[in-house]
C-alpha cells in the first residue's frame, strides 16, 4: 500500500500549534530560516562567534534589537558599513518574523541548541 502525504503552505503567523516541547510551527520555521540564511555568519544555534554580532545579547531586553521593528530594518535593510548584507529581497515579513520568533525563544533558554523537533511530529 503506497500512501502520498501533501502538505499545504499555511501563513506561518497563523500556526500556533506547539509541538512536544512547546516549540511553536512558527519557531519552528524560524530556526529552518535562520539555520538557512543567518548561521553561516551568526553561529549555528545563534551561539556568539567573532565573526557576527551575537543576536542573543542584541534581543536581550535591554539590547539593541530588543523589539521586532528594529530587528526587521536591520534584517530587510542589512547594516553594509558591518558587513550584515541585506535580506529584503531573500526573506519575506513572515520569514523575518519567524527568525526573531526563534531567536527570542533561544534568548529565553526556552528552545535549546540543535535541531528542534518538529510541531506534530509525536
Amino acid at each position: 500500500m503506497i500512501i502520498v502525504l501533501m502538505a499545504t503552505a499555511a501563513p506561518v503567523a497563523a500556526q500556533e500549534t506547539k509541538g512536544p516541547k512547546g516549540l511553536t510551527a512558527q519557531e519552528y520555521e524560524g530556526w529552518r530560516q535562520y539555520s538557512d540564511k543567518c548561521a553561516r555568519c551568526h553561529g549555528q544555534d545563534a551561539l556568539p562567534n567573532p565573526v557576527a554580532a551575537n543576536l542573543l545579547e542584541s534581543l536581550a531586553p535591554n539590547g539593541p534589537m530588543h523589539d521586532q521593528k528594529t530587528f526587521t530594518e536591520v534584517v530587510t535593510a542589512g547594516r553594509i558599513d558591518r558587513g550584515m548584507p541585506a535580506f529584503e529581497k531573500m526573506l519575506e515579513p513572515g520569514q523575518v518574523q519567524a527568525i526573531y520568533s526563534y531567536l527570542v525563544g533561544r534568548g529565553a533558554k526556552r528552545i535549546p541548541p540543535g535541531r528542534p523537533e518538529k510541531p506534530g511530529s509525536d
